[in-house]
């Protein structure tokens, strides 16, 4: 779904209006009603303008690009760029299932596929949505078998519905970080990536393109950080929701590499100039996001409107460094998610200490929003773990656990929220 808007006169420089008309909780009631808030919020950034229209176009594109003789495949939206586009895949990420949803989605993961209700939103959610778009969309499924039990399990309940699951063999990276067993695991899984190439077209990668593509996504990792930097002495001039999209559009372009690169250079053209957006509480309480990239919009929003400002990004879309490259690009691919140098880490949640720690100092950040789905028993253990580890240091945080599903956040979790951006005030 493309929606349009017309560019008015920019509004850098000005404060919110106090008589602007706020909406409430009940008047956004799913994910595409916040999209279509924030946009209208954005209206005098042509930039962010753009990077929604390319949200709003993915999913419904990437289909008809599979429609029309091309190739397109859900994937997880965090690795799968170089190699997906190296192989004329578009990659579709399965998060967007969230937010493009039906509110029918849970009742046909408890009804048709008889999972428990205590079972992750996140399987659930996915379960009924790929099952209600069974007879439209790609079949193609590119899955990391390593995810979590829930999801594995879920991988062949969707099997059986006549979806192509490409299940790739993973390993965790060593909490010794010993560089022997590193390097093991670093050629186990760049021979995974060799073979899922082969199975999803017949052939051997070119290595020489998937080399270009990294090039290419590293290019891009540096835009975003510089847009990031620049974020932060403007932090309401894009939004925490829309910077929530950008970070997640580095993964995997919403299947439209130059579209997407395009927009970052024009969002860094107006940072460089753009007047000062005050917030309308008088001041920004810098904060750090760390975990999933919740589905609830409206906590996104409610921190911006009580005057906090998400800066520092701890996600699966990792953009603090760039990808290694090394002679054979798989195994970069591979260094990359076992978190060599910063990057996706799979394993164990100390790996994460260091680096979130340098976010909250690069950025200045004053406390911390630790965000799991609802029944995602491993991330609520990483995120306790983690917890702790920042509890120690002094740094306060606050544990959120929403949904993935199509629908609004609770009041419950939203005045939480609002009293944790107001405490570090």
């Amino acid at each position: 779904m493309l929606l349009t808007t017309e560019i008015k006169p920019a509004m850098q420089g000005k404060a919110f209006s106090p008589e602007t008309k706020i909406k409430t909780r009940q008047e956004l009631q799913s994910q595409l009603a916040y999209i279509r808030e924030s946009k209208k919020e954005h209206r005098y950034s042509p930039a962010v303008v753009k990077l929604y229209d390319l949200a709003l176009s993915y999913v419904e594109d990437a289909e008809l690009h599979a429609q029309r003789g091309g190739r397109s495949a859900w994937v997880m939206g965090i690795w799968d760029a170089p190699l997906m586009y190296a192989l004329d895949i578009v990659p579709i990420s399965l998060t967007e299932l969230g937010r493009l949803g039906s509110n029918d989605a849970m009742t046909v993961a408890e009804d048709y596929f008889q999972l428990p209700k205590e079972t992750c939103s996140m399987v659930a959610s996915v379960l009924g949505e790929w099952y209600l778009r069974r007879n439209h969309t790609v079949k193609d499924v590119i899955v990391f078998n390593a995810s979590c039990e829930p999801l594995n399990i879920g991988w062949e309940l969707i099997a059986a519905e006549g979806y192509n699951v490409h299940r790739i063999e993973t390993v965790n990276r060593p909490r010794d970080n010993d560089p022997e067993r590193l390097a093991q695991h670093v050629h186990f899984l760049a021979d995974e990536l060799a073979d899922l190439a082969i199975r999803l077209t017949g052939k051997p990668v070119d290595l020489e393109r998937v080399a270009y593509e990294i090039e290419r996504t590293n290019r891009i990792l540096g835009k975003v950080r510089q847009i990031l930097n620049l974020r932060i002495d403007n932090p309401l001039y894009i939004r925490s929701l829309a910077t929530m999209f950008l970070l997640m559009g580095s993964g995997h372009y919403f299947g439209k590499p130059e579209q997407y690169e395009a927009v970052l250079d024009l969002l860094i053209e107006e940072l460089k100039v753009a007047d000062y957006i005050a917030s309308p509480r008088g001041k920004v309480v810098p904060l750090a996001w760390v975990g999933g990239r919740g589905q609830e919009f409206g906590v996104y929003k409610t921190v911006d409107d009580c005057g906090g400002a998400i800066l520092a990004w701890s996600t699966p879309n990792s953009y603090t460094h760039d990808w290694p490259q090394v002679k054979n690009p798989l195994e970069s691919i591979a260094l990359h998610i076992l978190g060599k140098t910063g990057g996706h880490v799979i394993g164990s949640p100390v790996h994460r200490f260091k680096p979130i720690e340098q976010l909250i100092k690069t950025y200045g950040a004053k406390g911390i929003l630790f965000y799991s789905y609802v029944g995602c028993s491993f991330a609520g253990i990483h995120q306790e773990i983690q917890r702790d580890h920042f509890q120690k240091l002094g740094i306060r945080s606050i544990g959120l656990e929403g949904s993935f599903q199509v629908g609004p956040p609770s009041g419950q979790l939203l005045t939480r929220v609002r009293a944790f951006v107001e405490m570090l005030s």
